[in-house]
C-alpha cells in the first residue's frame, strides 16, 4: 500500500482534505519555476495519500509546443505519460484537449488506444483517470491517476476537488507572475535540475548511508567550496559515479507505490 506522509495525514485528520489545502492556499505561492515544480509534486503526493485506490499520479503540462510531465510520484508513471504523449493520443492528451473528465479501465483504455498496449503489457494498472486543470480557460495541464486495484477511479468529489483546484491556482499564479516568458523553456530547465539533483542525492546516499537531507547538504558544501552552483556540484558526482553526468541513475519515487512488474525487486 501507498506509505503515508504524516504531517499530511496529521493534518487531514484534523480538518479533512479540504481544510488543509484551503488553509495552505493562502501562503502558497508558485512565482518561480522550482517552486512550482516543488507544488506540483506536491499534489502529485497528496492525490496519491488522499484518494482511495490511486497508487501513481502525475500531471502533464502544455504551453507552448509539445505537452511534457512536469511532475510525477514515480519512475513507471513518467514513463506511462510520455507514452502517450510519444504516441500523440491516450487518456491524457483526450482530456487535455476536450477539456473533460477521461476515466477509463485497463479493457477500456487498450479497446480504445491499442497502440499504448506493449507499454501496459507488463504493468498492473487497472485504470486511469485524466482530469483537465485549465488556467485562465485556456488547456495547460492534465492530473493523471493511476490505480492498480480497482477497475473505475472515482474519487470523492470534496477530497479531488481542493487537489484539482490548487494545482490549477499554481498554475495560473505562476504563468501570471510571467506573462511574456516561454514557460515551456523554463520548466524543462528546472526540471533538469531536479532530475540532476535527484540522481546525485541518490548516489550520495548510497555511497556514504546517509539521508536524503544529508546528502542535499554535502552538495551545497561542496557547491559553496568550489564556488559552483548546486547543479554544477551534482553533474560532477554524477561524473565521478557513472564517468558522465547524465540519468543514467534511476529514477528515486517519490512514493512507495505498487509498481508494475517489471519494476518489481
Amino acid at each position: 500500500m501507498p506509505a503515508q506522509h504524516s504531517s499530511l495525514s496529521g493534518r487531514t485528520a484534523a480538518t479533512g482534505i479540504g481544510g488543509a489545502l484551503t488553509a495552505e492556499k493562502a501562503g502558497t505561492r508558485a512565482h518561480t519555476p522550482d517552486a512550482l515544480l516543488g507544488m506540483l509534486n506536491d499534489m502529485c503526493c497528496r492525490a496519491v495519500d488522499c484518494l482511495p485506490g490511486v497508487h501513481g499520479a502525475g500531471v502533464i503540462v502544455r504551453f507552448r509546443g509539445a505537452p511534457f510531465t512536469a511532475a510525477h510520484t514515480a519512475s513507471w508513471v513518467r514513463t506511462l505519460d510520455e507514452q502517450q504523449i510519444e504516441y500523440g493520443d491516450g487518456p491524457i492528451l483526450r482530456a487535455l484537449r476536450s477539456q473533460s473528465v477521461v476515466a477509463c479501465s485497463r479493457g477500456d483504455l487498450l479497446a480504445r488506444w491499442p497502440a499504448l498496449a506493449p507499454g501496459m503489457a507488463d504493468t498492473e494498472i487497472r485504470a486511469v483517470r485524466a482530469e483537465p486543470v485549465p488556467v485562465t480557460h485556456q488547456p495547460a495541464g492534465v492530473l493523471v491517476l493511476y490505480s492498480t486495484t480497482v477497475d473505475l477511479i472515482v474519487p470523492a468529489r470534496e477530497r479531488l476537488l481542493p487537489i484539482r483546484d490548487l494545482l490549477a491556482t499554481a498554475l495560473t499564479e505562476y504563468c501570471t507572475a510571467h506573462p511574456h516568458e516561454d514557460h515551456a523553456v523554463r520548466l524543462r530547465r528546472a526540471l533538469h535540475t531536479r532530475q540532476l539533483l535527484g540522481h546525485a542525492i541518490g548516489v550520495l546516499t548510497a555511497r556514504y548511508r546517509v539521508t536524503d537531507d544529508q546528502a542535499r547538504q554535502i552538495l551545497t558544501d561542496r557547491a559553496d567550496q568550489e564556488h559552483i552552483t548546486p547543479a554544477s556540484a551534482a553533474r560532477a558526482v554524477l561524473r565521478e559515479h557513472f564517468g558522465r553526468d547524465s540519468s543514467t541513475a534511476t529514477d528515486r519515487p517519490h512514493h512507495a507505490v505498487i509498481p508494475p512488474r517489471q519494476w518489481s525487486r
